[in-house]
This record gives structure tokens, sequence and C-alpha cells, in this order.
């Protein structure tokens, strides 16, 4: 039987197919090649199940018959994962979360793990993520353009609790190439060390699967830092992101709310639906009372968009429906947290 490669990438694809052939294209190029691929496919419809039998064979492939969302999908792969290391490996076993539009740099992956094995004390790290855009496009082939502009070098939480992704839509100069502690990372790109995915685990879940999708890896980030846990960004790997909606960082309470708008019914449920239960399972009363003064405002805000927004009035309707779920969860989480006064220093 084939040894266990130390590391897998977990890449979930829905309708994915314009972005496989890149993505693949620098799977292979990386130069550190211990690792192997898992696909789950949520039931996309465009072909990508018959072109990864045509064209990735050896690449694991979990098909699901509807879509399960982000959440549930990573779940599957993660447990697949984990199953194939014996237990007293799991410090040094590594699962990369990656989304299917992205392409990595040769490099990306092997400074990743090299950070994670200099810093056992690290449970997850990330890359500079830039953003990638679609140049051309005909025949199955997509030629894409990799800019200076960053996408994400880590997540930044507010005192308000709203999460951007740091430095996006600026042009690099180098301005984050210092490598530092973060909050946590978007989903789009992130590795975790196995045993801390395992130890951040509630509810018997890895990514809240009642999220479906959206804000869930806010909310995985949130926990392990209240569970003490330490997030890295490491500037040196590079990956470009294909985003198809942009963090907008500096907006002010209006240009959010504009922002917000614009986005499409679906997003618009499942964000505001999952930010509210995201609150109530991971804040520390403490905190709250703190930072209430840029709590209220935002919050006030976003109760607006219900008035104008039937997609946003039913997320904080589906909210307050699943408040019961949540608080048991909260109740599982706060029994093994920290204290909130040592994760204040992430609320900017």
């Amino acid at each position: 039987m084939e040894e266990a490669k130390t590391l897998v990438v977990d890449i979930v694809a829905w309708n994915s197919l314009a972005y496989l052939k890149n993505v693949f294209s620098s799977l292979r190029d990386q130069d550190f090649l211990d690792f192997t691929v898992t696909v789950v496919d949520n039931a996309s419809d465009d072909g990508t199940a018959k072109w990864m039998m045509e064209h990735e064979p050896a690449v694991t492939v979990l098909r699901n018959f509807r879509n399960q969302g982000f959440s549930r999908a990573h779940n599957q792969a993660i447990a697949m994962a984990l199953s194939r290391w014996p237990e007293e490996t799991w410090e040094h076993r590594y699962i990369l979360i990656a989304n299917p539009d992205l392409e990595f740099s040769p490099e990306c992956i092997r400074l990743l793990v090299e950070a994670m094995e200099r810093d056992p004390s690290l449970s997850s790290c990330g890359p500079k993520l830039l953003r990638a855009h679609v140049r051309s496009q005909e025949e199955g082939r997509m030629e894409t353009e990799r800019t200076r502009i960053i996408d994400s070098t880590g997540l930044l939480i507010k005192k308000s609790r709203r999460t951007v992704d740091r430095g996006a839509g600026e042009e690099d100069r180098g301005q984050y190439d210092a490598q530092k502690d973060v909050f946590g990372f978007s989903g789009a790109c992130v590795l975790f060390r196995a045993s801390a995915l395992v130890r951040a685990k509630l509810s018997g879940e890895f990514f809240d699967e009642d999220f479906f999708a959206y804000k869930e890896d806010v909310d995985l980030a949130w926990r392990m830092q209240r569970l003490g846990m330490k997030a890295a960004y490491v500037p040196e790997a590079v990956a470009w992101h294909h985003r198809t909606a942009p963090s907008a960082p500096y907006a002010g309470l209006r240009s959010s709310w504009i922002l917000r708008k614009k986005k499409s019914p679906l997003v618009n449920y499942l964000s505001t639906r999952n930010h509210l239960w995201m609150l109530v399972k991971n804040e520390e009363w403490g905190s709250a009372f703190l930072h209430a003064v840029w709590i209220f405002p935002y919050e006030f805000m976003k109760a607006l968009g219900s008035v104008v927004s039937w997609s946003v009035l039913r997320g904080n309707g589906a909210a307050l429906r699943g408040v019961g779920k949540m608080w048991r969860k909260r109740r599982e989480l706060h029994r093994r947290a920290v204290a909130g006064p040592q994760i204040r220093k992430w609320f900017v």
C-alpha cells in the first residue's frame, strides 16, 4: 500500500470547470510533492466530474448528489484525510483548504508547510493572496492575468464585528511582507494542522454545517482563537484568487450597506443569517460590552437592510429561529474556551 502523504489538498467544486485546468496545472508545478488532492464535487452540472475522470484520474473525487454547501463538503474531505493518517502523526500532518479558483506559485505549499514545521505552536497559516482576472476564455481554455492587487493577507475582525480581508484592493508594494500572527484566514486558502482541526471540532464538526456557506471560515477562525490557537500569515507563499465578491476593508457603514445591496439574494440571506449565528456562538459578554458603541451602529445599519431587502429580512428571521441551536453550540465552546481578554487584541 502506498504510504500516506504528509498533506492533503482539499478542493470543493461546484460548477467550477472553468478553473480546474489552471489550479491543477499550478499544483503539478509545486516544488513540494508530498501531497495528495481530494476534490468534493457538490453536484456540478457543468461537466466537472467528467473532466476530472478524463484529466485527473489519480485524484480522489467524492461526488455529492446535491449541493451540500462549503461546510459539509469540506468536512467530508477533512474526515477522509484524517482517516489516512494514524492519530499519533496528526501533529505533523496538514490539510490545505483551497478554492478551485486559485493558482499557486511553485513554492507556495512548501513554504506553508515549512512555516508550520518551524513553529509547532501554529494551528493554521495562509499565503499572500493576490487577485487574478480572466483575460480570455474560449473552447475550454482560460487565460488569466495574475495581478499585484492584494486579495487577502489574513482576516481582520473589527470592533463592530465586521470581518474583512486585510489589505484587500491595495497594490502589493511589499507593505505586507512581514510574517505575523493574524486572526485567521479566508476559506479560499488556508493550511491547517490536522491535530488542531480535531481539537477545534464543535458538535462533531470542523466547519459548522448549519452555516452551509459564507462566514463559516470566520466562525472557525474565531473559535480557534477562543481555544487559544495561533494563525500566522506567511508572505513568501503566494497564490492568486479569482474572487467574484471582493472584500472592502476600508468601507464605512454607508458604503458597506450599499455593497450589501449589490450582492445576490442568496449571498445576502446566508451572510445575514450566519453573521448573527457567529455572534451568538463566539461572542464574549465582556468584549461585547466594551465594544457596544461600535457593534450597535453596525448591527443597526444591517437591520435597516431588512426594510429594503427581502433576502436580508429572511436571513434575520432564519437567524432568530436558529438561536436555540447556536446557543447550545455556544455553551459547548465556552466550556473549553480561554478568557475573552486574551483575544480582544484582534478586534481593531
